[in-house]
């Protein structure tokens, strides 16, 4: 599925986690982050996009919480396997959570006073800026002279990295959404359990999946996956 590099062009791929979707419905699967290790290369993911698949969504929202829990296991686990891409916003964002975590140390040891319960840092906004965050880096790697196989199942996310992929001098990515990358573990590396995960994962969101996939996608509208990008 994923094309074979040309003799000029021997350079070894990161993979590169541009949103939360990939994580999100991988760890829908249990085990199934794994497979972000076994093509062998190098796993990136940034800071804002892990603190966004791990937060609380707040009272009232999908939890989840067994979910969650997944996903911080396999990341505390694998820690040293993957390389945190370091932001600005995203350390900001933890500067912010280390503040509320000690006000609120501070307002228990008072006695929990209702009215003065420290306010929770704000998402708002931060989710949207963490969508443009995973289209920089990999903007960064290809002017890096990096080769890169960008995991998106945002559609804001997908057209952007493409967009400016292709502005580059000389560009190597290939670009697919999760579904896309569980087809590649099942036909590629023989994982069998990859050959039933897209369908638990359909199941356990109750169809709400995004769809970006060669059978069902047209190349023509950008729907297709995956998009491989070449420039010389």
């Amino acid at each position: 599925m994923i094309r074979k590099p040309a003799p000029q062009d021997q350079r070894r791929p990161a993979i590169l986690v541009s949103d939360t979707g990939p994580l999100s419905l991988l760890g829908t699967v249990p085990g199934a982050l794994n497979w972000l290790f076994v093509p062998g290369c190098e796993v990136w993911i940034p800071d804002i996009i892990l603190d966004e698949v791990l937060r609380d969504p707040g009272e009232g929202k999908d939890q989840r919480i067994g979910h969650r829990a997944e996903i911080s296991f396999w990341l505390q686990s694998n820690r040293y396997r993957i390389r945190r891409l370091e932001t600005r916003i995203g350390r900001r964002y933890a500067a912010e959570l280390r503040s509320y975590a000690n006000a609120m140390n501070l307002w228990r040891l008072a006695g929990s006073p209702g009215d003065r319960e420290p306010l929770h840092p704000e998402w708002k906004d931060r989710g949207d800026h963490s969508v443009w965050i995973g289209v920089n880096i990999a903007s960064d790697a290809l002017a890096a002279g990096e080769a890169v196989i960008a995991l998106a199942d945002d559609r804001d996310v997908r057209a952007a990295i493409e967009a400016r992929a292709r502005q580059k001098k000389a560009a190597a990515i290939d670009l697919m959404g999760t579904q896309t990358f569980i087809q590649w573990m099942a036909e590629d590396f023989a994982v069998e359990a990859a050959l039933t995960a897209w369908d638990a994962i359909a199941a356990a969101r109750e169809g709400k999946v995004p769809v970006f996939n060669a059978e069902s996608g047209d190349p023509d509208d950008g729907t297709g996956d995956p998009v491989y990008i070449r420039v010389p």
